[in-house]
Parts: C-alpha cells; sequence; structure tokens
C-alpha cells in the first residue's frame, strides 16, 4: 500500500467516525431538551400547585374584616348559648350511652355535670351555663357546664335501653 492509499484511508475512517459521533450528539441533545421540557413541566405544575395551596392558607387579617371588631365577634362566639335555652333531654346510645340536650333552635348540647334527677329521656328544661373547652369520648354535641337548670315537662327516668 503506498502512502495516499494509507493517508485516504485514515481520512475515510476519521470521517466515519465523526459522523457516527455527531449524530449520537444530536441524539443526545434532543434527549437533553426533552427531560429539560419535562422538568419545566414539572416545576410549573409545582408552582402552579403551591400557589393554590397558598390560596387555601392564607389568614384573614384583622384589617380585613371590615365593619366589625374583634372583640364582638368573640363576644358572639362566646354568648352563643349565653342566656336561658330551652330543650329536650335525650338519652344517646353511643359511647356506653349518655343524656345530651337539643335545644329549640336545633344546637347539640352536651351538659357537663347535669344532676341525676334531671336525667330524664323526653324531659323538657331550662338551662343556662357556658360553653367549656374541651374534648369528650362522646364526641357529639358542646360540651356544656350547666350553672342553673329548671325542669319543664317530666320525661321517663332511666336508661331507655334498660326497660
Amino acid at each position: 500500500m503506498t502512502t495516499n492509499t494509507k493517508f485516504l484511508s485514515a481520512l475515510v475512517l476519521s470521517l466515519l467516525l465523526s459522523a457516527c459521533g455527531s449524530s449520537s450528539t444530536t441524539e443526545e441533545t434532543n434527549n437533553t431538551v426533552k427531560a429539560d421540557e419535562a422538568k419545566t413541566q414539572e416545576v410549573t405544575e409545582d408552582n402552579t400547585q403551591q400557589e393554590a395551596t397558598k390560596l387555601v392558607a392564607t389568614p384573614i387579617s384583622a384589617d380585613e374584616l371590615k365593619g366589625h371588631k374583634m372583640e364582638e365577634l368573640k363576644d358572639k362566639s362566646k354568648g352563643e348559648f349565653s342566656g336561658w335555652q330551652r330543650g329536650r333531654v335525650q338519652f344517646l346510645n353511643l359511647e356506653g350511652g349518655f343524656y345530651g340536650i337539643i335545644t329549640d333552635s336545633g344546637k347539640k348540647i352536651l351538659p357537663m355535670n347535669m344532676k341525676k334527677e334531671f336525667a330524664q329521656n323526653g324531659a323538657i328544661v331550662r338551662i343556662k351555663g357556658k360553653v367549656k373547652n374541651v374534648m369528650t369520648i362522646q364526641q357529639w354535641g358542646t360540651p356544656f357546664t350547666i350553672t342553673e337548670i329548671e325542669l319543664i315537662t317530666p320525661g321517663t327516668k332511666g336508661n331507655p335501653l334498660e326497660m
């Protein structure tokens, strides 16, 4: 083989190898571009989801309650059961059984200190007291400490399940 033939063979061989390398480089570039686009889309979706979360979790400041004083709102929530409430005593067979009071306005009251003489299923009573901020095993009604109670109409005494 002559020198020219060796040179030409080397040149053709190097051109072929560079052509192979350039096609794989183009494929790698396309794959990289696709991966970058996918990451951009994921980041955009995450940002959208975070923005939605921010909208839900945005607290309301006192200034945004235009026309309402915070003290009035607090007093209203505390005084929800202030004054006399009229309701019916009812035995509920949940968590071992207990007596609750359903007021005429439909509110459920869980008396925390009702005397046994008022524990009459179906009795109509008037109660006065205050809301007690505790958790109970009954998970029914608003826990309520009775300060005054009057029996209007008697009900049936004893546990209705035993009758």
